[in-house]
């Protein structure tokens, strides 16, 4: 597996293509917006989405063939700022259920807290049903820290519960999860 980091200005044509390539090609069924079309990625990268100083986008490639992609935002404007980053993933279902995920994750986190000396957390939320997205917080590291009741909506208007996770710098460096007191 190999990952390229495109932290530009802004998003190149070549990348429009592969961001279509991931997004467009399926249904994301644990997503706000499970469809995503091609005038909604070219929306997305004229409003800044994809690129900037407080984002970093990834593409995520198995054999020489893209496998998904990470949106990483939040990152705040400068190295001053202590805004917590978040994180996007997609990754094609053809690629899912061989690791791809958890070891692209675990690139991620490693990108932000070797990159970003102020981030001293990271974090990630996903809707409570999708129960492999959870697994795989849970297996690098995260700890689940919310539980939001009905607060996911989808296009439909339905509203589902989610989940939000998080990831201490000094327990990635120590290999450790600080679990949090939820009954104190």
């Amino acid at each position: 597996m190999d990952i390229k980091i495109i932290k530009p200005e802004s998003i190149s044509d070549k990348e429009i293509i592969l961001l279509e390539d991931v997004l467009c090609s399926q249904r994301w069924e644990f997503h706000s917006s499970p469809v995503v079309t091609n005038e909604d990625i070219k929306r997305n990268v004229e409003s800044g989405y994809y690129s900037g100083v407080d984002k970093a986008l990834f593409f995520i490639y198995v054999d020489n063939q893209i496998a998904g992609v990470m949106r990483l935002f939040d990152l705040g404007d400068d190295f001053e700022d202590d805004e917590t980053p978040l994180f996007d993933i997609r990754i094609k279902s053809e690629f899912r259920k061989k690791a791809i995920g958890e070891n692209a994750v675990r690139y991620l986190i490693k990108y932000v807290f070797e990159n970003y000396s102020n981030k001293w957390r990271f974090e990630g939320t996903t809707r409570a049903d999708n129960l492999a997205m959870r697994k795989l917080f849970e297996k690098c590291g995260f700890v689940k820290e919310a539980h939001y009741r009905k607060a996911w909506p989808d296009m439909n208007g339905n509203k589902f519960d989610c989940t939000g996770y998080g990831i201490l710098r000094e327990d990635w460096e120590k290999g450790i999860k600080t679990e949090v007191k939820f009954y104190d």
